[in-house]
């Protein structure tokens, strides 16, 4: 029997049910199939710009290769990442975003002024130090940028006096590496000084730069690093005694940010310095007659009272003048940011566990004697003040039991199986059971057909009333092999006469057996 005389002899609702069943066989097959023949993708790069990132995309989609974008990463067949990394590379992918000294391949001498072969110069040391950072692990963006300045009028070469550098990174970029960072740009900048160089965090702002104490930045504007240098020093001296894992701390810092200036000028009056002193000595001398008393002699000519005496005169006089001066106490300070104005200690210690004969566990609180000499110790390894308002704070609690976290083992054949190909197992199976449904319950009962000749009964009764011969056209089956409806009408025009005869008596029959 053919497929189409099979699908012609099924009624409306089977024909759309066998087809509602073979759609959807097909499309879970066709679902199955994708699933299970998809690539495993993999990580091929990771950000890179947007420019270079189009770039290999259209070298993949030249390749023909699969590859799927997800945000700033590129994801590529596993089983081709590693060719497809070397093949881009000898292509010369993904280019370097930052352009270095190939700036100079090109230039025209001849064409080109002493202030654009410096603008072009400067361009070329700020990629080739751009470069250089970015192959820091921790980098993911840097710019750099270089001051410069002509020396004099009479010199056209510019010098640089101070730089740049702007830094995104994955975590928080340390004084450290920033200090390096000061080195690495002033050593390859002739004239450059490493302290003039500003290295700039674009998630948490200045890490280094001019005016600003690396030491400080260390010790007192970076306010986080200064309290987790202090938690692990605690930490590691309280282990000491209680044990690995049992002691907590906790380290809380305010630094005072401002800057101060203060000059001050102090006068000691009673400290009195001769400056300058000074003698004079003045003498005088005169000689002259005296005259004598007026009597009545001196008033006659030959009196004796007429006649004079002589006097001498000395006069000496001393001077002395001293100038004295007040001491003078002149002060300049200046209070860089930092200053640490006052912490607060919280340190959590778990009580003693004692493990009993049978096995069991006991906690007991620590003692004051021992939370005492503990306070002490901490007090004077932190620079406890308690008249700047410090606080510490000790206490003895139990620790809630962590579990026991042993080594990690290897994973067997069983392990890597369900990791690896578990799923693609599970996706085969599942195909092949939908293709033997399908096989089963749609495809073979619609080609199915029966086996070996098929019996025809064709019984006519004996009737009289009927009025032919019964033995001209008695009880006989007719084997055959092909359709009953070809052999009914084969026997119909050979003897139309009996099976119009038997078609009725048939039909009376149904009719009596019908309700």
């Amino acid at each position: 029997m053919s497929l189409l005389a099979t699908w012609q002899s099924l009624s409306l609702q089977k024909k759309i049910i066998s087809a509602l069943a073979v759609c959807a066989t097909i499309l879970m097959f066709v679902f199955l199939f994708r699933q299970t023949t998809k690539p495993q993708m993999a990580l091929l790069y990771s950000g890179i710009d947007a420019a270079s990132a189009g770039e290999v995309i259209s070298e993949l989609e030249s390749l023909g290769v699969v590859y799927q974008v997800r945000g700033e990463t590129i994801y590529t067949d596993a089983r081709r990442r590693d060719m497809l990394r070397l093949e881009l590379a000898a292509q010369d992918l993904p280019r370097q975003s930052v352009a270095g000294y190939e700036l100079l391949d090109n230039l025209n001498s001849f064409a080109m002024t002493s202030e654009m072969f410096n603008t072009a110069y400067w361009r070329a040391k700020e990629g080739e130090l751009t470069r250089t950072i970015l192959s820091l692990p921790s980098v993911k963006v840097v710019r750099v940028h270089i001051g410069t300045a002509k020396q004099s009028s009479f010199s056209r070469t510019p010098v640089a006096k101070s730089a740049s550098v702007t830094i995104t990174a994955v975590n928080r970029f340390d004084p450290k590496q920033a200090k390096a960072v000061q080195y690495l740009t002033a050593l390859a900048v002739s004239g450059l000084a490493p302290n003039d160089v500003a290295v700039i965090d674009s998630s948490y702002g200045l890490v280094a730069g001019p005016g600003l104490d690396n030491e400080v930045m260390g010790g007192g504007m970076n306010t986080p690093d200064r309290a987790t240098r202090l938690e692990k020093s605690l930490l590691s001296m309280l282990e000491a005694r209680v044990g690995m894992g049992n002691a907590r701390v906790t380290v809380f810092m305010e630094v005072d940010r401002q800057r101060q200036v203060t000059s001050e000028v102090v006068f000691d009056p009673d400290s009195r310095v001769i400056k300058k002193r000074s003698n004079s000595e003045s003498s005088r001398s005169s000689n002259g007659s005296g005259g004598a008393a007026v009597t009545v002699a001196s008033n006659l000519p030959e009196g004796d009272a007429g006649q004079g005496s002589s006097l001498t005169s000395d006069d000496t006089e001393t001077s002395e003048q001293t100038e004295y001066e007040i001491s003078e106490i002149r002060r300049d300070s200046e209070t860089m940011p930092g200053t640490l104005t006052r912490q607060t200690i919280a340190v959590l210690l778990n009580d003693i566990v004692t493990t009993n004969a049978d096995g069991t566990t006991t906690t007991a609180p620590r003692s004051e004697a021992e939370l005492a000499t503990l306070r002490e110790l901490i007090a004077a390894a932190a620079g406890i003040t308690e008249d700047r308002g410090d606080v510490l704070t000790i206490k003895s609690l139990a620790f809630n039991a962590l579990p026991e976290v042993g080594t990690v083992s290897a994973p067997g054949l069983w392990q890597q199986f369900v990791d690896n190909y578990l799923w693609s197992t599970l996706q085969a199976l599942i195909l092949a059971a939908v293709v033997l449904v399908l096989a089963l319950f749609v495809i073979k009962p619609l080609l199915s057909r029966q086996e070996g000749p098929a019996e025809l009964p064709l019984q006519i009764a004996a009737d009289d009333d009927l009025g032919f011969d019964p033995g001209g056209f008695e009880m006989a089956q007719v084997q055959v092999e092909e359709d009953p409806v070809d052999v009914m009408r084969g026997l119909t025009a050979e003897k139309p006469d009996d099976a119009a005869t038997l078609l009725m008596s048939w039909l009376e029959e149904e009719g009596k057996v019908a309700p």
